[in-house]
């Protein structure tokens, strides 16, 4: 074999490893601009149809009212069941502080807690819950008429809290009786 013809394959070896590093770095630009342009669209909605599946269109993700009703509902557990499940996705350290001291001291005496949902009503700065507080003891069940005002924040959604809301403030309130009710 010639040093000539070694040299020559040599070099056309190398022109083909140096086209495809461009053509590598042309591929990974290419995504790199795909990915910022695709980076704050909004998300494509799939549904279910008769056609099969078909993506409708894009939508901005916005909660209506029932994505605060059931987000209201999770918080709420979170707050006054005894056997919530991660409770620190759904209330704000202040609120987990206080959950954490008052089913202490329901445990040193031997209560647990549950809570009903009945009515929400949601203004611009917060909400009024009415609920029932269950507190057992052993079989023996009490269940107490509940009305507080909450506070929430918008936190980061997700798998576990995809409504993206969490309680900040929780305050008892009075209720006030209407003129003319019993």
């Amino acid at each position: 074999m010639k040093f000539s013809s070694t040299v020559d394959s040599l070099s056309k070896e190398n022109e083909f490893l140096r086209l495809i590093v461009k053509l590598l770095i042309l591929a990974v630009i290419a995504l790199t601009l795909q990915a910022l342009s695709l980076f704050n669209r909004e998300p494509l909605v799939v549904e279910r149809s008769s056609r099969g599946l078909e993506i409708v269109r894009a939508t901005p993700l916005v909660r209506n009212d029932k994505d605060v009703e059931l987000a209201v509902q999770q918080m709420l557990r979170a707050r006054f069941n005894t056997n919530a499940i991660a409770p620190e996705m759904f209330l704000s350290a202040r609120q987990l502080e206080l959950r954490t001291a008052e089913q202490r001291e329901l445990k040193s005496r031997g209560i647990t807690q549950d809570s009903v949902f009945r009515k929400l009503t949601v203004t611009k700065q917060n909400a009024v819950i009415e609920f029932d507080r269950v507190l057992a003891v052993g079989d023996v069940r009490s269940a107490l008429k509940t009305l507080i005002i909450v506070g929430f924040e918008e936190v980061e959604p997700t798998e576990l809290n995809p409504y993206g809301l969490r309680l900040s403030d929780a305050n008892p309130t009075v209720e006030v009786k209407k003129p003319g009710a019993k």
